[in-house]
């Protein structure tokens, strides 16, 4: 009888301690660009900005940051844009690595030549970055044109669509292209 009065206690503690402990949840996010500047503490981080151009309100910069501790320099293309709610006006940078803007360039470029096929339906390429802007284009088969757009996330209520044409596809294009080569 002791033995199930003990077994059974047992058995109840643990379910107890069980419903009392908070499991604890560990969440590691990987990037291809590292730490952040927001995530580097202790440190001193010096940072360079020089415009490469600018495409519409977006302005496309060559950032470059460097961990003044160990010489450890960062090159990365920002899109700075300007977005606007009912009470502030706010200016946010989103940061493209030189891989994913060497796809992001090739990704344009297809866009590009399948403007130039011809097509009778409704057709949509999107890209999207890891700082989740969206670059795409729809071929409207009621209008017989395509429309490209870059959408930005601004806040959690709307996000700032770009539409454009083919001649500024190819601007963006030359701009994206220079910035690769000074990265």
């Amino acid at each position: 009888m002791k033995r199930i009065i003990i077994l059974i206690s047992c058995v109840l503690g643990a379910w107890g301690h069980a419903q009392t402990t908070l499991p604890s949840i560990q969440r590691f996010t990987t990037t291809s660009r590292g730490l952040s500047v927001n995530s580097r503490k202790g440190t001193l981080i010096e940072k360079k900005i020089s415009n490469v151009g600018r495409f519409k309100n977006l302005n496309i910069q060559k950032i470059v940051t460097k961990d003044v501790s160990d010489n450890s320099p960062e090159t990365l293309l920002g899109i700075m844009y300007e977005y606007e709610t009912f009470d502030e006006i706010s200016k946010k940078t989103l940061t493209i690595d030189k891989n994913e803007l060497e796809k992001l360039i090739q990704a344009l470029q297809i866009m590009e030549q399948k403007e130039n096929e011809k097509t009778n339906q409704e057709i949509k390429y999107k890209f999207v970055t890891m700082s989740n802007i969206e670059f795409g284009s729809v071929y409207r088969e009621k209008l017989s044109s395509w429309l490209h757009y870059i959408k930005i996330p601004s806040n959690h209520f709307n996000q700032n669509v770009l539409d454009f044409n083919k001649d500024e596809l190819k601007e963006l294009i030359a701009i994206l292209k220079k910035a690769e080569q000074e990265l």
